[in-house]
C-alpha cells in the first residue's frame, strides 16, 4: 500500500513538473516570437523611418497608432507628431551652433552665458511658426501605424532666429550682464547667425 502510494505521488510530482515546464516553455516561445515580430517589423520600415535626414532641412517623423476612424484622424495626430519633434530638433540645432560660436568668442563665464541663451533659444523656438514644415512623406505599416516625415527648410529657421535677435538680447539683459558681457553675447549672436546662414548654403 505504502509502496503504491509512493508511485502515485512521485506520478504526480512528475506531471506537475512537466507541466510547469511545459508552461515556462510555451512563455518563452511566445516571447521569442513577439521579438520576432518586432524585429521584422522594424526591418521591414522605410529607411526614412529610422534615419529621418532630409539636405537643407530639418526633420522629424510623427506617428499614430491605428484609429477605426481612418485618415482623418490619424494623419493629423502624426503631422502633430511630427512638429513636436521639429521644435526639439530646431532647439537643438541652434543650441549646437550656440556652443559653437561661444567656444570660439572663448567666453569666460560660459555657465551663466548658457544658461541665459538656453532660455532665450526656449522662447525663440516657440516663436518659430512651423506651419511652414511640409509633409513629404508618408508610410503606414501592416499593423495600421501612420508615419509621416516632415521637414523644415534650415533657411526659413535661420531667417526666423535673425529676425528674432532682440529676443537673445532682452534675456542678456534682464539677467543684468555687464556692458563687457553683453558685447561678448552680441558677438556669439552674430557669429551664430553667420554659423546658421553658412550652413543654409
Amino acid at each position: 500500500m505504502k509502496k503504491s502510494t509512493l508511485i502515485l505521488s512521485l506520478t504526480a510530482a512528475a506531471v506537475v513538473t512537466f507541466t510547469g515546464c511545459a508552461d515556462k516553455s510555451s512563455n518563452m516561445s511566445k516571447e521569442e516570437q513577439q521579438k520576432r515580430a518586432m524585429i521584422e517589423a522594424n526591418n521591414n520600415l522605410p529607411a526614412w523611418v529610422l534615419n529621418p535626414q532630409v539636405e537643407g532641412g530639418i526633420a522629424a517623423v510623427g506617428i499614430a497608432g491605428y484609429s477605426k476612424h481612418g485618415m482623418q484622424v490619424m494623419l493629423p495626430q502624426a503631422e502633430m507628431d511630427a512638429r513636436a519633434k521639429l521644435a526639439g530638433q530646431i532647439q537643438t540645432e541652434i543650441s549646437r551652433v550656440q556652443k559653437q560660436a561661444m567656444r570660439h568668442n572663448k567666453i569666460n563665464d560660459l555657465d551663466d552665458f548658457e544658461n541665459v541663451f538656453k532660455q532665450a533659444t526656449k522662447e525663440v523656438v516657440k516663436k518659430i511658426p512651423l506651419s511652414g514644415a511640409r509633409k513629404v512623406k508618408q508610410y503606414q505599416a501592416p499593423d495600421g501605424t501612420l508615419y509621416v516625415l516632415m521637414v523644415i527648410e534650415k533657411r526659413d529657421v535661420a531667417n526666423e532666429v535673425k529676425d528674432m535677435k532682440d529676443t537673445y538680447l532682452e534675456h542678456m539683459k534682464q539677467a543684468r550682464m555687464t556692458r563687457k558681457s553683453l558685447d561678448e553675447g552680441m558677438k556669439v549672436l552674430d557669429d551664430m547667425m553667420k554659423e546658421l546662414e553658412e550652413e543654409t548654403k
